[in-house]
């Protein structure tokens, strides 16, 4: 059964099962005074013990949609629950950077732990809080025994928590009671799927009682979660939440979200980010809190260095990605969300920011490479226009065949506009023409490079590589930055529009501000490769870092050993794809001649066994006709000197 959302959503006092007293103070004191149409849609069927699936577009409002029916389930209970006895269960993915948005409080690195947040939020004060008590659990912070014993000591009635973690404490002997279990709540179903938990969710759900309300929460729907579906709920009722455009087509972000396009070459794509951040934060009405998202955790390193320098007296500059350990990553995020709202700053950061961030103030979110996986686009423009905010979104585009990246997101309902290139006097400019196609004699569009003859791109390039000159610890940065670049997007996932061999590989170094290119196949094999190498000094490039320096100038200084010569490796950019159809032949090659030889041996062992068998034939043959002669002699019928005579020769002949 499919039901959508209602398109208006009243007060929380409206719903038919009233909510509890103190679940509608908490909700006043928040300042959430209506509900959602994914609250309002979904919290009634969960008070009517219905199991549902529900998809919305991103910032709908889902956690709560499953929070308060857990609580409200919990205290309409008949019996309380009892030692060991758990009341729900809410599974998330693991490794996400997640807030509730509440301006008072901050929250760790995880989504199991923002959902967390949320419960406390109702549960701290309540007077019944003994039978709320909400217990999180997330595996790689703790070891196993550490929640075990946690669960033993705080006996906690709801448990959040990623997948691997809740399946060992599930399965930890008697510790857990599930007997008496009410809700299981899956959310970001999709990602769960995506990141391969399926055995172990099947596994969590095969320990838990049929007699259950389940829930599954997600911003798509996959043909994983039907299975799903089928396999742990019974009759849902699918809600689903979605967005109508003005021309009344179905799509996925919030039509208060604003998405665009810029379309430039990649030696521009920093250049168009930073006269975008000026010229935003310019503006009296302007945005004040930026996201912007580049390919690899090297490049935000990389970057974060870069625009720290270029927009140090403009706004502050965060960084944050998921090679970043935990207490430093809390770090950034309670810097960035403290910030008074009018304070200019951008956070910097990979995918690990995409889905579960909840900044309330994001104004803007810029894309300067795509996703690798194209669902992430739209939970990556969805950190803005949170809970009916207006919110902006750029993508920056190479020209040529990125550009088909716009008709691919149309088909997966997110709707772009093109924006226009800007220069640096702030003004912008359409880089696009029509051109008549000489064989179908259709019109197409083509967008062509502009800004002043590449005078101001190369003055920017030069103030990029002013900074990384300063230090050389840039220079191994910025290397590291753009192989990591070359590498992801190599992998992407529409190979079709995003295709390796299609960049200029030289203008991408070149817009990183790098002073020579790095060794690499991919440059290597490359044709037409656009870059312009720094003359300088190597020897005298120096770290800032006094001990990374003399390290440098002591490995510097000791005499090169001869090595001996290596075998040529093979020039296959980012694979071994021709070593191992080499390694493939030479097995081959090994089989046929092991086969060969068996088969040639087997039939040496043939003829040798047909052979043998011969000998003995004629063996058994002369005796058979001596004793048949022996016996002609013993009746008589032969004289004994004539049988001597026949049988003496191949006597002497055998001695």
């Amino acid at each position: 059964m499919t039901t959508a959302a209602p398109n208006t959503a009243g007060a929380w006092g409206t719903l038919e099962t009233p909510l509890s007293t103190e679940i509608l103070d908490t909700l006043a004191t928040m300042g959430f005074d209506t509900m959602t149409p994914v609250q309002a849609g979904a919290i009634p069927l969960f008070m009517k013990n219905k199991d549902v699936v529900v998809e919305a577009v991103t910032g709908s409002g889902k956690t709560l949609a499953f929070v308060i029916p857990i609580i409200e389930k919990l205290l309409r209970r008949e019996d309380p629950l009892k030692k060991n006895q758990i009341g729900a269960v809410v599974i998330t993915p693991t490794r996400w950077f997640c807030q509730f948005p509440n301006p008072g409080n901050v929250f760790d690195s995880e989504l199991a732990q923002q959902i967390h947040s949320v419960f406390d939020l109702f549960t701290r004060d309540h007077p019944r809080k003994d039978q709320l008590t909400v217990g999180l659990f997330i595996g790689g912070t703790t070891s196993l025994s550490q929640d075990v014993e946690r669960f033993h000591k705080s006996e906690p009635r709801i448990l959040v928590g990623t997948p691997g973690r809740l399946e060992e404490l599930l399965k930890s002997g008697k510790l857990v009671n599930t007997k008496e279990l009410e809700v299981l709540v899956m959310d970001e179903a999709d990602r769960l799927l995506d990141m391969g938990f399926s055995q172990q969710l099947s596994s969590i759900i095969a320990q838990l009682p049929k007699q259950r309300r389940t829930g599954l929460f997600s911003a798509t729907m996959t043909d994983a979660i039907s299975e799903l579906v089928r396999a742990g709920l019974r009759n849902p009722v699918r809600i689903v939440v979605k967005v109508q455009d003005l021309v009344h087509n179905q799509q996925r972000t919030p039509s208060t979200l604003h998405i665009n396009y810029i379309v430039c070459d990649s030696d521009q794509k920093l250049l168009q980010l930073v006269r975008l951040l000026e010229n935003e934060t310019g503006q009296d009405q302007g945005a004040r809190k930026f996201i912007v998202y580049v390919a690899t955790c090297a490049c935000v390193d990389y970057f974060y260095k870069l625009l720290s320098k270029l927009l140090k007296e403009r706004m502050q500059v965060f960084s944050l990605h998921g090679q970043m350990d935990t207490k430093r990553r809390t770090a950034t995020y309670t810097s960035f969300t403290q910030l008074p709202p009018a304070a200019p700053a951008v956070l910097l950061c990979t995918d690990v920011a995409s889905r579960g961030l909840d900044i309330p103030d994001v104004d803007y979110v810029v894309q300067v490479d795509p996703p690798q996986d194209p669902k992430a686009f739209a939970h990556r423009a969805g950190r803005a226009a949170r809970a009916g905010r207006q919110g902006r979104a750029t993508v920056f585009l190479c020209r040529g065949r990125e550009e088909v990246y716009v008709d691919f997101l149309k088909l997966r309902k997110v709707p772009m506009v093109r924006a226009q290139y800007r220069l640096a006097d702030n003004t912008t400019v359409d880089n696009k023409h029509t051109e008549v196609d000489p064989e179908s004699g259709e019109e197409k569009i083509v967008s062509e490079r502009v800004d002043q003859d590449d005078s101001n791109v190369d003055t920017f390039i030069q103030s990029l590589r002013k900074i990384v000159k300063v230090d050389r610890d840039m220079h191994d940065r910025g290397m590291k930055a753009f192989v990591s670049w070359v590498r992801s997007y190599s992998k992407h996932e529409a190979s079709y529009i995003f295709r390796i061999k299609d960049q200029d590989l030289g203008r991408v170094a070149t817009g990183y501000g790098l002073l020579k290119l790095p060794r690499m196949p991919e440059l290597r094999d490359a044709k037409d490769v656009t870059f312009k190498a720094e003359e300088m000094d190597w020897d005298k490039y120096k770290y800032l870092d006094k001990n990374r320096e003399a390290k440098r100038q002591r490995e510097a200084a000791k005499p090169q050993k001869q090595q001996p010569a290596k075998p040529k490796k093979s020039n296959e950019a980012w694979s071994a794809k021709r070593d191992a159809k080499a390694r493939k032949v030479d097995r081959r090659t090994k089989k046929d001649r092991k086969k060969e030889f068996l088969k040639k041996r087997t039939h040496e062992e043939k003829e040798q066994a047909e052979d043998d068998n011969d000998d003995g034939e004629d063996d058994w043959n002369e005796l058979a006709r001596e004793e048949r002669m022996a016996k002609r002699v013993k009746r008589g019928r032969m004289d004994q000197n004539k049988f001597d005579e026949m049988f003496a020769g191949d006597m002497d002949q055998d001695e």
